[in-house]
């Protein structure tokens, strides 16, 4: 319970950040930027679905040797994972336990689920560092070495040896300490159908021997962080300013990068305004329009995110309905116990 309302704070205090900075960069002119992107409002969502699918994609190649399932299973499982992560104050895992559950409801066992959305995520992370070196490379190139730049190269420097030791903790067998961990987290999520996690090391290592499904679904990771970048160029466009495609990818890299800096805060609130900002008065852009970019990200997550939910609910029903007619509670305890 300290947890979950740990995390809703963070939550709370995030959008907090974000009117303040829409109350100092002024409401009418923030309101005005993003009016401007007018029916961009609506595609937007609709294009964020090629991207979706290209994750889907890359989750779907590292099951081609241990679990082969049709790709509509895992966009489906991906869509709500993304919806839980942009939208309810859980936590990035939070949203890796429930999309594993999504594939243990299709026949997947519950360690090879988990295994495949620990080192999806891996590959999404590993891949988003590429894409951000790439963001940060153009970046030094169009603006030097300036301050703001500097700490960003910093960043990289520190997240890079972060990145490798949880790489190779997955292959030197440190998945083997924390199975015990993860079994007590799904239960406090209320997700005990993943079962005991028990082989969760041995199925990740099966998934890691598999080195062409590691490579397609890097590809296919990639291509979705740098395509992801089009949103940006999309509602750049609608707002009328004179921006290429390097400046959206930029902005796309290195603000997914702070975004995803900011993992303990749920849906990084009010982080990736600021993130936003910053990165965008380093372009040219006025704050009022780094601001409003984000906010039409934040539309686009609530037009896919709130119908993921409620699909994640009505996936759900059976389970509730099974409770109630057994008299047992989702954790497998009785009612009253």
């Amino acid at each position: 319970m300290k947890a979950k309302r740990g995390l809703a704070l963070l939550m709370v205090a995030g959008i907090a950040v974000l009117l303040s900075l829409v109350g100092y960069f002024g409401f009418a002119s923030v309101a005005a930027a993003l009016a401007a992107v007018g029916w961009g409002l609506f595609l937007i969502p609709l294009f964020h679905l090629v991207p979706l699918l290209l994750s889907s994609l890359g989750w779907q190649a590292l099951h081609f040797s241990t679990w082969p399932s049709p790709i509509a299973v895992f966009l489906r499982a991906r869509w709500i994972r993304e919806s839980i992560d942009g939208l309810l104050p859980v936590g990035q895992v939070g949203g890796e336990l429930i999309g594993a559950r999504m594939l243990t409801k299709h026949g997947a066992k519950a360690s090879a689920a988990v295994a495949g959305c620990i080192v999806d995520l891996t590959m999404e992370v590993v891949s988003q560092f590429f894409f951000g070196l790439v963001g940060l490379g153009l970046l030094v190139a169009r603006h030097g070495y300036s301050g703001p730049v500097y700490w960003l190269i910093v960043g990289v420097c520190v997240a890079a040896p972060a990145l490798l030791g949880f790489v190779l903790a997955q292959r030197w067998g440190l998945f083997k300490l924390v199975e015990r961990g993860l079994e007590s987290l799904a239960q406090w999520l209320g997700l005990d159908s993943l079962g005991q996690m028990t082989g969760l090391h041995d199925a990740i290592a099966a998934i890691h021997r598999d080195r062409r499904g590691l490579a397609v679904s890097f590809m296919w990771h990639f291509s979705s962080w740098v395509i992801g970048a089009g949103e940006i160029w999309l509602a750049l466009h609608f707002m009328g300013q004179p921006a290429d495609f390097g400046t959206a990818l930029i902005l796309e890299s290195l603000g997914q990068a702070v975004r995803s800096a900011a993992f303990v805060v749920p849906g990084a609130f009010g982080v990736q305004e600021v993130g936003f900002v910053v990165l965008g008065a380093i372009l040219g852009l006025d704050p009022e329009v780094g601001l409003a970019v984000s906010l039409v990200k934040r539309v686009r997550d609530l037009a896919l995110g709130l119908p993921g939910l409620l699909a994640w609910q009505l996936a759900e029903g059976h389970t509730l309905m099974r409770w109630l007619k057994s008299g047992s509670s989702p954790t497998g305890r009785r009612q009253g116990e």
